[in-house]
């Protein structure tokens, strides 16, 4: 691993970037009523082609990734920062044995990533949740992964959390599942798994503005249950396979980027203009928590660097899922920003800590139903006592 870098005097990242983006929902709610038909919303049978390798939000080729921030009121836009500081820990070693390159672990060449651009946009999603009542938020957008055919999908904790409020009998939330270019309302989805771990650091944290975090222990993992629309779920989706071996994504390599931003848009914009957004960079330096080991991706200041992109893709060179995008620096620009991804390596471990199993044995399971309903009656009561509700 090259020059693992202790998080310890890292800046604050800000997640939503952590990158989800909290906004007002006047408008957005015509399409989530907590009706089990949302016959509000148009539904594509298809996901529209997307045409360009990269995109932005407004459908124009990105040219400049240096974008200021246009000015927006708080009832138009909320971000939220997902960062906390670590406690003392020993200076990092590199192992002798880490590999120096993740051409060490693939026997195929690599692949084209404008090529992988266009496999890998229909597996990202765009994760909607609203409040009609306004008890807790205005509303919430974030990114998400599919990362199996049956409709399993990665995200961030900080993204997902919104979705385990909704078994609060206090708080009336509605979220859904949306796809395409532009996003479209599309499925239904419930929690699969959720680390306690992050929920035991940062529920408390629900009605900041400006939280802050690591990304450490930053995953959950939903399951699209059925269609916004009630017709009959699909019977497999586009995903994309991940590789969670330790050191297989390191500084210098070149990945794909892609997620749902929202930090630019407005109610309505974000209703039918919400585009996905890809970009091509360098990993510019990797981190550790504790050990010798690769958790946190820097991924310098690019167009992905908005709100609503925590949870996105980062793709590598072989096609394989490497890390999530969890926080970014403050910054007025994007070019500005320092934009930070989990990697899938710390997500298996923290995985294997909370459930037993590693991310590849706990998909193996064939009852993801069962699952979901397990983790219902047996989880969420413990998990929402830590929120301050």
């Amino acid at each position: 691993m090259k020059d693992s870098t202790s998080l310890l005097t890292q800046t604050i990242l800000t997640s939503t970037l952590a990158l989800i983006s909290l906004v007002g929902f006047a408008v957005l709610l015509e399409e989530m009523q907590p009706s089990t038909t949302y016959e509000s919303v148009s539904i594509a049978t298809t996901t529209p082609e997307i045409q360009e390798p990269i995109l932005s939000p407004t459908k124009t080729e990105v040219i400049a990734e240096n974008i200021v921030v246009p000015p927006a009121s708080d009832q138009e836009k909320k971000t939220i920062a997902i960062e906390e500081t670590l406690p003392e820990t020993q200076q990092v070693t590199q192992p002798q044995s880490a590999p120096s390159s993740p051409v060490t672990f693939y026997s195929t060449p690599p692949i084209s990533l404008d090529v992988i651009n266009i496999a890998t946009l229909p597996s990202v999603v765009n994760i909607l949740c609203g409040s009609s009542q306004g008890s807790l938020i205005s509303g919430a957008t974030g990114s998400g992964i599919i990362i199996d055919s049956r409709g399993v999908i990665l995200t961030n904790a900080h993204v997902a959390q919104y979705l385990l409020l909704r078994e609060h009998p206090d708080v009336k939330i509605t979220c859904v599942i949306r796809s395409g270019a532009p996003a479209k309302a599309k499925y239904t989805a419930n929690i699969l798994a959720f680390p306690q771990k992050w929920a035991q650091k940062h529920a408390k944290d629900i009605f900041l503005e400006l939280a802050t975090g690591t990304g450490e222990h930053d995953w959950a993992l939903l399951y699209i249950t059925g269609t916004t629309d009630g017709s009959e779920k699909p019977t497999s989706f586009p995903f994309v396979e991940f590789d969670t071996r330790e050191h297989v994504a390191q500084a210098s390599d070149s990945v794909l980027l892609a997620s749902y931003p929202a930090g630019f848009l407005g109610n309505i914009a974000l209703k039918n203009e919400l585009w996905p957004v890809s970009t091509i960079v360098s990993i510019q330096k990797v981190f550790t928590f504790s050990r010798s080991l690769v958790d946190i991706l820097a991924l310098g200041g690019n167009i992905v660097a908005q709100g609503g992109s925590s949870g996105g893709a980062v793709v590598n060179q072989w096609n394989k899922l490497v890390g999530i995008i969890s926080t970014s620096s403050l910054g007025d620009t994007t070019g500005e920003r320092d934009l930070r991804a989990v990697t899938l390596s710390h997500i298996n471990r923290s995985i294997q800590e909370h459930t037993g199993f590693s991310l590849e044995s706990f998909l193996s399971r064939s009852d993801f139903e069962s699952e979901v309903t397990t983790f219902k009656e047996n989880s969420v009561p413990n998990l929402l006592e830590l929120y301050p509700l």
